[in-house]
């Protein structure tokens, strides 16, 4: 009589060997995955900070400033260009208070 297994010849439902091991791989991948993606999007968080592009340097139709954007606080285009604001403003208030 040849061996027939524990279910006396019944090998119905088979299960494939080393299933424990394979159990235990696949929430290692799933944990690696993870990582994996959390270190990506690190990455995709990061790497703009090291771009040489800056936005206003951009075309409008690229996501950069619009032309008619006044420049940025703080630089000496800026003070320029609310000197140049101030001077219309009180050129029309002038305007306005002249009797017609």
């Amino acid at each position: 009589m040849a061996f027939q297994g524990l279910a006396g010849g019944n090998d119905w439902p088979r299960r494939p060997r080393g299933a424990t091991i394979r159990r235990h791989k696949s929430g290692m991948n799933r944990a690696i995955s993870l990582i994996k993606a959390a270190l990506l999007c690190l990455a995709v968080l990061l790497l703009p900070s090291c771009s040489s592009v800056h936005i206003g340097d951009m075309p409008h139709w690229m996501g950069g400033l619009p032309a008619d954007a006044p420049p940025r606080p703080g630089t000496l285009e800026y003070d320029a260009w609310m000197a140049k604001r101030a001077e219309e403003a009180a050129r029309l208030k002038t305007e306005q208070q002249q009797p017609k």
